[in-house]
């Protein structure tokens, strides 16, 4: 190690991304700002240094250790690429300075896609924010406060920022089983390595907020069924003889409930779900289903229980002292029996979206896109933004059924949809929604 830099434990849940990461896949989101103007580069290579220095819990390189990785403090000015085609490509840290992000520009959008051992999607967020505040107060000489996630660029760094929040906060006390059914996959024939096919949604909120009104749930809830009623509906298809549970995985930010300033990840998983063997379900079934499932798993008791299990199976003296050579693959087996297997696919909501008034009039849209499973087919994102919805799905296969059913059914009961895609063949409705 090197003595004169500074270094830090991963967080609970960071601990598990770099021992099951392989050279095809790593666990990786993007998240992006797109402004009224172009982007200058010189101005967003200022405004990342600026960023990095001002946040600790980014300016990081991964190390390996005896027993466990660890993170040290990076010297180094993080790089600023142009975007490509296919986003959240794994990060090699050896090619990329060191960092664990990447900041890519294309017109008018400021892009950072992020290894989950770094932070979630709200630590990523509001060091993107800090970023283009940054940018903003370069190009257009004002000032923006400190609000809003937007870190001040002036302040030293809070001790709080760094802080792992699973350990600080969970009762040892109480924990609770993490034994689950696996769950189907649509499966399909794989894109090439390095592709992930995107497609992008942008939305009415209130035409959604609506639609979930009139199943009595929320707008996570809503679109969480409507997910599941388009994998339930792939999986009746194929006319199966016996048929596999229907899930889907929600990240649950933990500052909901706990005082954490913290930027790096503080998210638990629930997985609500149907189980087709059974019997037939109905649309209103499922989001009755998801909504009680959801009420019920949601709330500080059950959550920490779940915190509570995942730190403690880390401070196991067994595991503790076993080389981290032995923990990978240890990991990777728990991780094939117990991670992606039990859910059918992701729906992260990063919920509103909110800025510094001084930024407002610069910024005309953001978005959240999830990288590939290592399992599972098919991952959505979502954030709101200006009373629109914007909800990325990620694809790893050629076939785009799921995404077909989910937006024809929006489209069919009333919801109106306009498509982004980076296949262009899919960015025409009719052909997407064939």
């Amino acid at each position: 190690m090197n003595e004169t830099a500074k270094w830090y434990r991963l967080d609970n849940a960071a601990k598990l991304y770099p021992s099951i990461k392989t050279s095809r896949w790593s666990s990786v989101y993007r998240l992006s700002i797109s402004l009224t103007e172009p982007v200058d580069k010189n101005l967003l290579e200022q405004a990342a240094a600026i960023a990095v220095k001002r946040t600790p819990a980014f300016n990081l390189r991964i190390k390996r250790g005896l027993f466990w990785f660890y993170f040290e403090q990076n010297g180094n000015e993080p790089i600023i690429y142009e975007d490509v085609l296919y986003p959240c490509a794994n990060i090699q840290p050896r090619l990329n300075n060191g960092f664990l992000f990447k900041l890519r520009y294309y017109r008018n959008r400021i892009a950072l896609e992020v290894f989950h051992s770094l932070a979630d999607g709200s630590g990523g967020m509001s060091f993107l924010k800090t970023v283009t505040a940054q940018y903003l107060e370069l190009k257009y000489n004002i000032k923006i406060p400190a609000c809003c996630g937007v870190l001040d660029a002036n302040a030293p760094p809070d001790a709080e920022e760094m802080e792992d929040a699973y350990k600080k906060y969970a009762n040892l006390s109480r924990r609770r089983s993490r034994k689950e059914d696996a769950a189907f996959q649509c499966g399909g024939e794989a894109l090439p390595a390095g592709c992930l096919n995107i497609i992008t949604a942008h939305m009415p909120l209130e035409a959604l907020i609506n639609q979930a009104k009139k199943y009595k749930c929320s707008l996570t809830e809503y679109l969480v069924s409507v997910y599941i009623w388009a994998i339930y509906g792939i999986q009746c298809s194929m006319h199966r003889r016996q048929y596999k549970p229907v899930k889907i995985s929600v990240p649950v930010n933990m500052r909901r409930f706990y005082p954490s300033r913290t930027l790096r990840n503080f998210s638990l998983f629930v997985n609500p779900g149907i189980d087709p063997g059974l019997g037939e379900y109905t649309f209103e079934e499922i989001t009755r289903q998801v909504h009680y499932f959801m009420r019920y798993e949601i709330n500080a008791k059950a959550l920490n229980a779940q915190m509570a299990a995942n730190v403690g199976s880390e401070r196991n003296p067994a595991v503790r002292i076993m080389p981290l050579f032995i923990k990978k693959f240890a990991l990777g087996m728990v991780y094939k029996m117990a991670g992606e297997s039990r859910f059918s696919g992701t729906l992260s909501n990063l919920g509103e979206i909110e800025f510094p008034e001084e930024m407002k009039k610069y910024i005309t849209d953001a978005a959240f896109i999830l990288g590939r499973g290592r399992v599972n087919s098919t991952a959505a994102a979502m954030l709101s933004y200006n009373k629109n919805v914007v909800l990325t799905f990620s694809r790893s296969v050629q076939n785009a059924e799921v995404e077909r059913r989910f937006f024809t059914f929006l489209i069919k009961n009333g919801v109106q949809v306009k498509i982004e895609s980076n296949n262009p063949e899919e960015e025409q409705d009719n052909v997407l929604l064939r």
